[in-house]
């Protein structure tokens, strides 16, 4: 009884410790003159909650996203190429390369989210095994700001 008691608690506290932690999304900004803007967010899951994977931008590590967290980007107009990262081998992100791309305008803003849904979970015999969707796109305004006051800065 007492080991899964602290196995739960050990469970719990790596879940919470691996989200966002920064201030509540209140807002969105208007873009920097002559930029695009970009909120890139990733609502909190049980799938994958542990991890923060990194997200590269036109083929450049730029920063990682923790479970329930959002990062602001300003940039140029351009194509942007906006990619997660495949897991190495010590990640415990499991879903292999996403990636969108499209033309950011000037004086625009654009919503883009990552998730990880749990699809199936089983323990049979002692072995689990647990199965999601992972995807990655442009997202509505209306949906993005709903779905981003449920998160906090990376």
């Amino acid at each position: 009884m007492l080991k899964k008691f602290i196995c739960s608690l050990v469970m719990i506290a790596s879940l919470t410790a691996c989200s966002a932690t920064g201030p509540q999304f209140t807002q969105t900004q208007a873009p920097e003159t002559n930029k695009a803007k970009v909120y890139f967010y990733r609502p909190w899951a049980m799938l994958d909650g542990a991890a923060a994977p990194t997200i590269q931008l036109n083929g450049v590590d730029s920063f990682n996203i923790s479970n329930g967290g959002y990062h602001v980007l300003d940039i140029n107009p351009c194509r942007v190429i906006i990619a997660v990262k495949e897991g190495g081998i010590m990640s415990n992100w499991r879903a292999g390369g996403l990636q969108i791309s499209f033309d950011a305008q000037a004086n625009k803003t654009y919503f883009v989210r990552l998730t990880a849904e749990l699809a199936n979970a089983a323990y049979v015999g002692g072995v689990s095994s647990i199965s999601g969707n992972y995807s990655l796109g442009l997202i509505n305004q209306e949906t993005a700001l709903q779905e981003l006051l449920e998160t906090k800065t990376n």
